[in-house]
């Protein structure tokens, strides 16, 4: 008798049956999809470690590429400026040498002339 009474209020309670199952039917997903995110999360933070990881590197490998060319840069001044002195020694001992050639060429020329004298 009940049911006859209330037919549409049984059809109302089954399509909340029906709804309160589709939704306990989601947040069952929802569950899994939330059981499953650490994990997830921990691979997503290892491969940003990872990454993290390649670009310490990178930046580290960056500034020693950096600071060998300042070193490199510094090394080619510092042999520029030697090769200005050595250049310049050069010079002073190819200026001595001829000096000293030609000191020797008036010695001899000159104790050859006092020889020439002492015989006449």
């Amino acid at each position: 008798m009940t049911m006859q009474r209330h037919p549409q209020s049984l059809g109302y309670s089954k399509e909340e049956l029906n709804k309160l199952n589709q939704a306990i039917q989601r947040l069952t997903v929802d569950v899994d999809r939330a059981e499953s995110q650490p994990g997830e999360l921990e691979g997503a933070l290892q491969e940003e470690g990872a990454s993290g990881s390649a670009k310490g590197k990178l930046a580290w490998l960056e500034a020693a590429l950096q600071r060998a060319r300042q070193d490199m840069a510094r090394q080619l001044q510092e042999y520029q400026e030697l090769m200005v002195v050595k250049l310049s020694l050069d010079f002073e001992i190819a200026t001595y040498r001829k000096l000293l050639e030609d000191e020797e060429r008036r010695c001899i020329i000159k104790g050859g002339v006092d020889e020439i004298y002492k015989v006449v």
